[in-house]
């Protein structure tokens, strides 16, 4: 007799196809309130600064010393001289290249305006000058803001 030959199916899986999706994640925009409390707290910002005299003194004028005036810079280790010079880029006589013309620096009525434009005066008046909170000070408006805001709210709790 003749072999019936046997025949065996056999069920192939159909490979299932995963559909992946890609997620694209899009960038936020940071107010720029938020960009401006992530700033470093020491770093130099161009503005337009105004100082006063200590004590509020408003002569109708006073010209302050800006030559042969001294710094320590403690990352050189000594002492650094100060000049006021409009034609450099810097206030350290050691880094100054060229002819020099030196500038008064005077406050009127107690106050001096000093636009952004002049970075070397606002550098030297807010960061090197000896007589830097002692003679005059820095007006910050911010820190002001915060001192009221401070005051109103105790006020409002003693309410």
């Amino acid at each position: 007799m003749a072999k019936k030959k046997q025949t065996k199916k056999v069920e192939v899986e159909e490979p299932q196809i995963q559909e992946e999706v890609a997620v694209v994640e899009v960038p936020q925009v940071e107010k720029p309130e938020a960009i401006e409390r992530l700033k470093p707290k020491n770093e130099w910002e161009i503005k337009d600064r105004v100082y006063y005299l200590t004590r509020n003194k408003k002569p109708l004028s006073k010209i302050i010393k800006t030559a042969n005036v001294y710094y320590f810079d403690e990352e050189k280790g000594y002492e650094r001289e100060l000049k006021y010079c409009e034609n450099q880029r810097t206030c350290f006589v050691d880094e100054m290249h060229g002819d020099q013309r030196m500038s008064h620096v005077i406050f009127r009525n107690g106050s001096l305006f000093v636009p952004r434009e002049k970075q070397t005066l606002q550098k030297l008046m807010s960061l090197y000058h000896p007589h830097r909170d002692k003679l005059f000070y820095e007006w910050k408006p911010d820190i002001a803001a915060e001192k009221e805001i401070d005051i109103l709210e105790v006020e409002t709790d003693a309410l």
